[in-house]
């Protein structure tokens, strides 16, 4: 099976949750899969030695990280050349607030057209509310966010919106894309270990 890539960006360490939760579901489809945290990516380092990619990025004030748009800019030859796909955790799509999958579906199409990448496969995924992590400024910020899109707004706990089924599938449907190349030994690989 085919040796993928996962490369990610996250604020406060969810989007590397949902990214180990993809690699398990690669793994039990028979992939190898190495797992690295954009930011910590060697820059010369090169993408030859694998055979497809996933990136994944949260969502935080309307933009992705900036180091994993600068990753997939410097990558995006052979992104575009590779069974490739894009996840993009965001919580404009949790809660009640009408425009929300729209919104999710912008930021998507922002980044896709600051990088000139074409993934095959996009998704964009419900992400968390972890106020008890935020600092004062970020947590006030998304606490008014959140009543004006029908999250929740009590600051004394963490709220996560994640549809773990969702993600199972679209593990299955980006496992579904990869190229069969020779079998080996499936494992994941935290190359950088996931932040916290």
């Amino acid at each position: 099976m085919a040796h993928l890539l996962l490369v990610y960006g996250t604020s406060h360490g969810h989007t590397a949750k949902v990214v180990g939760r993809i690699g398990r579901g690669l793994v039990a489809r028979g992939h190898e899969v190495t797992i690295w945290k954009g930011s910590e990516w060697p820059a010369r380092r090169s993408l030859a030695e694998f055979d497809g990619f996933l990136v994944a990025g949260s969502v935080l004030y309307g933009r992705h990280q900036r180091y994993l748009r600068d990753f997939v800019r410097h990558h995006v030859s052979v992104l575009n050349a590779s069974p490739s796909a894009f996840v993009s955790v965001c919580g404009a799509i949790a809660g009640s607030w009408e425009p929300g999958a729209m919104e999710a579906e912008k930021y998507i199409a922002r980044f896709l057209a600051q990088t000139g990448w074409r993934p095959r496969l996009t998704k964009s995924v419900a992400g968390a509310l972890p106020y008890t992590r935020y600092g004062i400024f970020t947590r006030w910020m998304m606490k008014l966010i959140s009543a004006k899109t029908g999250r929740p707004t009590d600051t004394s706990r963490d709220w996560e919106f994640t549809d773990w089924d969702a993600v199972d599938r679209f593990a299955a449907d980006l496992a579904g894309i990869m190229p069969e190349t020779a079998a080996g030994t499936a494992a994941v690989d935290w190359t950088a270990a996931p932040a916290r």
